[in-house]
């Protein structure tokens, strides 16, 4: 009544082949959110790809900010005030 080894590596294969079928999906999901943020895309799709990390990685990537608009504003700051740093805010004196 015991099962056999070729039971045994057909119940592993589809135990893995369902774990797998996930994780390409979220594996894209990471790759797409990833470039779309500015973060480093091989990483983070490698992250992706790994099963259970990537749902911890996914809600990172989802709740973090956008680098690239962090770039983008910083510029429109820099230009917009040649000679001050964009991340000091000024000083008003109310007398």
């Amino acid at each position: 009544m015991h099962p056999s080894f070729a039971e045994i590596l057909l119940i592993s294969v589809a135990v893995f082949v369902r774990l797998l079928l996930p994780s390409l999906i979220l594996g894209f999901v990471g790759y797409a959110l990833a470039k779309d943020k500015g973060r480093p895309v091989a990483k983070w799709t490698i992250i992706s790809f790994i099963p259970i990390v990537n749902c911890i990685g996914l809600i990172f990537l989802i709740g973090c900010t956008n680098l690239r608009l962090e770039r983008k504003i910083d510029a429109l700051l820099a230009g917009q005030n040649a000679g001050a740093d964009p991340r000091i805010e000024p000083r008003f004196d109310w007398k």
